[in-house]
């Protein structure tokens, strides 16, 4: 992943934070409002080839506040967004591709998961 789309999913994910958007991941049956957004490395580099850590704090229907962490992120495509510009859309969804190095010989090493961010 190449410096400026890594720096456009920090922004983006940032500014859907502070709309106070909500947050459906499907294949981990989790959802709820978001509360904060927290990146490893949090300055990036030129060099820079994948986010390390994406932490999201969402709060649940119950008021809990709970950490959703995504490691070795590599990629991300954006499947559906509602304005031309990223910076200030309203609901999004995306693939993150994350990096397993844990998975067998003969697996996919690359998994994408489904984010859905809506207001």
């Amino acid at each position: 992943m190449q410096y400026s789309k890594i720096e456009s999913l920090k922004l983006t994910l940032t500014n859907l934070a502070r709309q106070g958007s909500k947050i459906r991941i499907p294949s981990f049956d989790v959802s709820g409002k978001i509360v904060g957004i927290g990146f490893k490395p949090y300055w990036t580099s030129p060099l820079d080839s994948k986010i390390e850590t994406l932490e999201i704090q969402f709060t649940d229907d119950y008021g809990r506040l709970i950490p959703f962490n995504f490691y070795n992120i590599t990629n991300y495509d954006i499947i559906e967004n509602d304005r031309a510009q990223k910076d200030d859309s309203i609901n999004t969804t995306l693939d993150i591709h994350i990096f397993s190095p844990n998975k067998n010989r003969d697996e996919d090493p690359y998994e994408k998961i489904r984010v859905e961010i809506f207001n």
